[in-house]
């Protein structure tokens, strides 16, 4: 009898958290561009261990991709443009936008020599890394400034940004959209920017980061650690510059200092160092055809972070990074 409540006691144990044990998280990034930096340096940086959180950092190509995973939770965290999670959020899904570390569109419209007008798009294909992704939204953003419209032009899946810098090198596609660090490798290449949309000053929730409003309830602590790593991320990317370029060099490939620097200036003067999220880049971020009923504030939850500013979080570590 004493010892089956022995084993009893033991098993309870073993079922209850454990004080000061690392909560485990899955979190994806999208693509390589240059807006996901902060992200890739808050894990590298080791923050998110700093906050009890074994951390676990993986590539998915494509917005829907993600989203799926993370519906199906495979993932508690993804970071990504906000096309995605915004549209199945529009559709029922139960997405919430929780940061947002760039609320600009970074995209330009690359093209090779034989485009030399927007006319000479019409009946073109244009190379995407997958369907419902930031590019395309980039892509119908920047023809539609042209003066086109989304059925001049066909869209092909052809990967990530090497794999469509050399679609339109080859000529099987006219065009791609892509972000620094790849936009500055394609220019060096000799391909030439149609239209830039980060010049246009578009607000657009570029690099987001999403979960399932069901695991904020249930996890909320552990969704606040999150974005205590990436606030402190935020800091040290703007404060160290070398650090930060050793990282997008990791994640990118891209090997040129000229391009890495340029890269890093191009995203940092607009990057916050609070990710609150703007109302009016989630509104460009809306479908045209349908919003499902949906009011905007109903996508995003600044909450969180809105807690850690009051709380003097964030005073704090601008204080501790300098």
């Amino acid at each position: 009898m004493i010892r089956r409540i022995i084993i009893v006691v033991v098993l309870a144990d073993l079922l209850l958290p454990v004080p000061g044990r690392a909560q485990r998280v899955r979190s994806s990034y999208s693509g390589t561009s240059g807006q996901n930096l902060p992200f890739w340096l808050t894990h590298e940086a080791g923050l998110f261990k700093k906050q009890g959180l074994t951390a676990e950092l993986i590539l998915i190509s494509g917005g829907s991709t993600n989203i799926q995973a993370l519906l199906a939770n495979e993932l508690q965290f993804v970071n990504l443009g906000a096309s995605a999670p915004i549209q199945a959020a529009v559709q029922g899904a139960e997405i919430v936008v929780l940061a947002t570390s760039y609320n600009l569109m970074p995209y330009g419209l690359i093209t090779n020599r034989a485009v030399h007008f927007p006319a000479d798009l019409k009946g073109k294909r244009i190379a995407i890394s997958r369907l419902g992704g930031i590019e395309e939204v980039a892509i119908r953003l920047a023809i539609e400034k042209l003066g086109l419209g989304p059925r001049d032009v066909t869209f092909v899946q052809t990967g990530p940004d090497p794999f469509r810098i050399a679609a339109v090198q080859s000529g099987s596609a006219a065009a791609t959209a892509l972000a620094p660090p790849a936009l500055f490798a394609a220019t060096s290449l000799g391909l030439t920017i149609l239209a830039d949309l980060g010049s246009l000053g578009i607000k657009y929730p570029a690099s987001v980061v999403a979960a399932r409003r069901s695991y904020v309830t249930q996890e909320r602590p552990t969704a606040k650690k999150f974005l205590m790593a990436l606030i402190e991320g935020l800091h040290l990317y703007k404060q160290r510059k070398s650090y930060a370029i050793q990282v997008l060099q990791k994640f990118t490939k891209q090997s040129d200092p000229k391009i890495l620097s340029e890269s890093y200036d191009y995203f940092a003067k607009n990057t916050p160092l609070v990710p609150l999220t703007d109302p009016a880049a989630i509104q460009n971020a809306l479908p045209a055809d349908k919003t499902g009923g949906r009011n905007v504030k109903e996508l995003y939850d600044n909450s969180l972070l809105q807690e850690l500013v009051s709380e003097g979080f964030v005073e704090r570590v601008a204080k501790e990074v300098r």
